[in-house]
């Protein structure tokens, strides 16, 4: 489930590429696992929030993962996504379909978008416009994705088209899948893929003529190159993406283009530390096309994985830049393990991480502007290992604003 959001965003999930399958020494793996949990929250713009969140993983294959929420609240608002992924195709063994719908009605939403024309000041959403630009409205975010993606019968990926990890205590001890050299052909597993998406937003507040809706078609290119997809402690990822609106009679089309590197340094582990990384990511984006996508679709920073504490999609621009440096550690310790009454929940260890990340939107891809002014913060997150998969409880500051966030996932 790496990548799915337990904080409500009401947006898509991040890209995901997770054509494995994890095993614990010492348990079995084989039978399907299933969860079920009630939740609740309560926000600003929806009021009391509850929910149920549930899934299955390893039907109708090993590496299947099936997850489904839907929610209420006082305010109105309602909401059901359902995600699957890793089927793996039986005459084309090497590809793999993820699929992804989300249906929702919200009251009061927050968006960084002009209503009419801007007159003496910086758009919304830009750099320099102010943190208060932005307005409020009831209105719906309806969202369907389907991912291919294709196996490279090159580097580890040559071996097998699934990858098994074997962990011990939530650590990998077995089956590290990169990490050993940057080379595509020796080390790491590599993917060509293909995205079709589509997405609809209405806003009671927004200007009539402000475009809301896109369909189109992506494409990327991914080299993995980590020991642990999961939880990578060694070696780098590389991807680029373009996606593309085509256009039709209601709307303009469009392009743009994405490449982000990270890059994991193991560090040798000191007194009660079982492991300790130092993580860096560089990302940058830019619109190829005359026209605009919707402002969802821009190069954007703020919210979940970039520029954490500021609002989900705070700043969008023609063009984007960002840097964050993380520093993890997990510590030697049995606490997670031995609490029996969440058995269920599977908990390995846990670990802290403090970051800092800086970040800027443009009207153009300047190198020397996208370094002036840039928006930076700084945070401090606590993760679990639990299922397999790692939960995260970001703590996020700048001198603007402040964000917590709950969900699945490393943010790179």
């Amino acid at each position: 489930m790496a990548c799915l959001l337990l904080a409500m965003t009401f947006f898509p999930a991040a890209p995901c590429v997770a054509d494995f399958v994890v095993r614990e020494l010492g348990k079995e793996n084989d039978e399907p696992s299933r969860f079920f949990v009630p939740y609740g929250f309560s926000s600003e713009a929806m009021g009391l929030v509850a929910g149920v969140a549930g899934g299955i993983s390893g039907l109708p294959q090993a590496q299947n993962s099936f997850f489904t929420t839907a929610l209420v609240s006082t305010e109105g608002a309602a909401a059901v996504y359902a995600f699957f992924n890793d089927y793996q195709f039986s005459r084309v063994p090497r590809l793999f379909l993820d699929a992804a719908v989300g249906l929702g009605d919200f009251p009061q939403q927050r968006t960084y978008l002009d209503t009419s024309p801007p007159v003496n000041k910086p758009p919304a959403g830009s750099n320099d416009s102010s943190a208060d630009d932005f307005f409020r409205s009831d209105g719906f975010s309806n969202w369907i994705e389907l991912d291919f993606k294709y196996v490279l019968d090159i580097g580890h990926g040559r071996y097998t088209p699934i990858n098994t990890y074997t962990l011990s205590n939530g650590l990998l001890v077995g089956g590290a899948s990169g990490g050993d050299v940057f080379n595509p052909f020796k080390s790491g597993r590599s993917y060509v893929q293909a995205k079709l998406f589509h997405q609809d937003r209405d806003f009671d507040e927004a200007d009539p003529s402000t475009v809301l809706k896109t369909s189109g078609i992506g494409f990327s290119f991914k080299y993995d190159n980590t020991d642990f997809q999961v939880n990578p402690s060694t070696g780098n990822v590389f991807e680029i993406e373009i996606k593309h609106d085509p256009g039709s009679y209601d709307r303009e089309s469009w392009t743009v283009g994405e490449l982000e590197f990270s890059q994991y340094f193991k560090l040798t582990p000191g007194a009660k530390v079982e492991q300790s990384v130092i993580a860096f990511d560089f990302w940058t984006a830019h619109t190829f096309s005359d026209d605009d996508p919707p402002f969802y679709m821009r190069p954007k920073l703020g919210g979940l994985y970039r520029l954490r504490a500021y609002p989900i999609e705070r700043f969008h621009d023609n063009s984007a830049i960002y840097y964050s440096a993380e520093y993890r550690i997990i510590p030697e310790s049995d606490i997670l393990r031995s609490l029996s009454f969440l058995d269920f929940a599977d908990l390995q260890w846990w670990s802290l991480a403090a970051f800092v990340e800086y970040g800027r939107v443009a009207p153009q891809w300047d190198l020397k502007e996208l370094h002036k002014s840039m928006k930076n913060d700084f945070g401090l997150s606590m993760r679990v290992m639990a299922a397999q998969d790692i939960a995260r409880l970001d703590l996020v500051w700048s001198t603007d604003d402040t964000a917590v966030w709950l969900m699945y996932g490393h943010p790179f």
